[in-house]
């Protein structure tokens, strides 16, 4: 459908929902990592983390982050080998910076977007 054509419910174009994403950067023991998330989290998957998260079963909830919410980051071995930034790199990190990280994101996924006309 072109952005000109009017669909049938009446509205003049689609709404392609944007890739949004934040930069977590932590202080203290973790000074100077830096964790790219994903934000357009669908509803299911955030809830299905919370459901995860109240029955304890952090293995799936690292798991299901690393692979559906975990975009980038600069983690790395005290060897300097880069720790991939998926589900089994969630489960490779220290359980503080895992819990910190999902912690962060939660905090920043469920604020509202600032409208630009406030910025």
């Amino acid at each position: 459908m072109q952005a000109t054509q009017k669909a049938r419910n009446g509205f003049s174009q689609a709404f392609r929902i944007p890739k949004r994403t934040a930069r977590l950067v932590f202080g203290n023991d973790y000074e100077g990592a830096e964790v790219v998330v994903r934000l357009d989290v669908p509803v299911g998957t955030f809830l299905e983390i919370q459901d995860l998260v109240a029955q304890e079963k952090q293995l799936l909830v690292f798991q299901i982050f690393g692979e559906q919410i975990l975009d980038d980051w600069n983690v790395m071995t005290d060897e300097g080998k880069k720790i991939p930034a998926d589900g089994t790199g969630m489960n490779a990190i220290p359980i503080d910076l895992a819990n910190l990280i999902l912690t962060q994101w939660v905090e920043v996924a469920v604020q509202p977007s600032i409208p630009l006309d406030e910025q």
